[in-house]
């Protein structure tokens, strides 16, 4: 198991939108779905691109370079491009800060 690590204020990302942290050499992207947060390895497991760049619809993330897709909730492939899984982190919130465990 790993540690929690403070990575953010809770509003530093607002609903339904999504945002970039460091951690411990990690470089994590922090979904807001409906006021529930995840936390993904920021890197396509396609073609290694930045997913910031894609899109969130719902629970879904396009990658913005080759179209894939994948849910946050669970990290797991959705669409054709890849089958490959994203990375997640396990998040928590505590006193209106953003954990994530790395």
């Amino acid at each position: 198991m790993g540690e929690y690590v403070k990575i953010a204020e809770a509003k530093a990302v607002l609903k339904n939108q999504m945002q970039v942290f460091n951690a411990k050499g990690h470089e994590i992207l922090v979904v807001n779905v409906e006021g529930k947060f995840y936390a993904l390895e920021n890197r396509c497991p396609h073609m290694g691109y930045p997913l910031f760049f894609g899109s969130l619809e719902g629970d879904v993330l396009t990658c913005g370079f080759h179209s894939a897709k994948f849910n946050v909730r669970t990290g797991e492939s959705v669409g054709p491009v890849t089958s490959e899984r994203l990375k997640t982190f396990s998040v928590k919130i505590q006193d209106y800060s953003i954990f994530v465990e790395v």
